[in-house]
């Protein structure tokens, strides 16, 4: 009987057969990568039975397999025979992936998050695939809308009276009160010197260093902001303490800030030292109406959106050592928001002649 040998292989083939011979969950791909390889070495079909465990005949079956159709030819998926192109997932298993992945790991796994590995290292210890690939399981989550998202923390308001004030917000978001104004005031802070860690675009391989604060003798600040929402206006004042004795001439400022014929229509959460007597006669005297956030609801605060936006681009991937430092650069962000600058405070070429400066130097 003539001796049956593979063809020449061609640069991709060989790359694929040897992925093929690494496959644990396919034991037909691999054994037939193997023969084929073996047969490629020089070796005798016989010598390849026996280093394969099979028979020479099927070892020439395989070898006249692979020289007809290709790799295809030898290719077999666990789920049903042929060479139809890459492995297939029906919707039944494709829909179990799914529940799995959107089910609690802490139930199922013992750990409190899931990753594609440990995902997939599950879906195989279950039997409710075979095997895939990393990058095959990201493609079937993401086409069937199952995303990566993070967390988020949630209070529900015990407020007694929680539907009527939100009731009244509402109204009061609704429409401008004829002959008034809304405002929204929240207090940011406390402000501490210390390095906080931020994102940036970056080419190189490390990102950039802080410092580390074991002790800040710094003290403090606290910002009493106030969001205009005629004029989506963000304002504010820095003081060291957040009581009503600061509270008081931080409101009488924004008092001035407006027309006496107008009423200042305020929404304000319900601190203490917001509901002060002095406070509470201030407002009532001077055209103030204060409108009071539920209990553990200072989402109905609109501030408070801009607050996240406030903290990230003007304190976010920062390291200052001053809070005059600090407050400049949060006033100068709050200008550049109430379009009273523009974005460029240094001209381009100029940075860059001083940059090459700097260097040489």
């Amino acid at each position: 009987m003539h001796k049956v040998s593979a063809r020449k292989l061609r640069p991709w083939e060989g790359q694929k057969l040897k992925g093929m011979k690494r496959q644990l969950s396919n034991a037909v791909n691999s054994r037939h990568a193997r023969v084929i390889l073996l047969s490629c070495g020089g070796l005798t079909n016989r010598q390849i039975a026996e280093r394969c465990d099979c028979t020479p005949t099927w070892v020439r079956q395989i070898i006249h397999r692979f020289n007809q159709g290709g790799i295809d030819a030898i290719t077999w998926y666990p789920y049903y025979c042929g060479c139809a192109g890459p492995r297939k997932f029906i919707a039944d298993q494709i829909e179990q992936i799914c529940e799995v992945a959107l089910s609690p790991p802490k139930e199922l796994i013992g750990m409190g998050v899931w990753s594609l590995p440990k995902l997939r290292e599950y879906l195989i210890a279950q039997k409710i695939i075979e095997g895939i690939s990393l990058e095959w399981l990201r493609h079937i989550l993401r086409r069937n809308k199952v995303k990566w998202r993070h967390t988020k923390t949630w209070k529900d308001s015990t407020d007694p009276a929680f539907w009527p004030k939100y009731r009244k917000l509402r109204r009061l978001y609704a429409k401008r009160p004829q002959g008034g104004r809304r405002l929204s005031i929240d207090e940011f802070g406390p402000l501490n010197l210390l390095p906080r860690h931020g994102k940036h675009y970056a080419r190189t391989g490390h990102v950039d260093r802080l410092r580390a604060t074991y002790s800040r003798t710094g003290g403090v600040r606290h910002m009493f902001g106030a969001y205009d929402l005629e004029r989506d206006t963000l304002v504010g004042q820095f003081a060291k303490r957040k009581n009503w004795t600061t509270f008081l001439p931080f409101l009488k400022w924004l008092r001035r800030c407006y027309r006496n014929n107008e009423v200042l229509h305020i929404i304000l959460d319900n601190a203490s030292f917001h509901l002060k007597k002095e406070v509470l006669f201030y407002a009532a005297t001077h055209k103030i109406k204060f409108y009071w956030t539920p209990t553990a609801a200072s989402w109905l605060n609109r501030i408070e959106s801009h607050f996240t936006a406030l903290r990230k681009f003007a304190l976010d991937n920062t390291d200052y050592r001053s809070h005059e430092e600090l407050q400049a650069a949060i006033e100068g962000y709050l200008n550049w928001r109430n379009r009273s600058r523009e974005i460029s405070i240094e001209d381009w070429k100029d940075h860059q002649r001083n940059h090459k400066k700097k260097k040489a130097s």
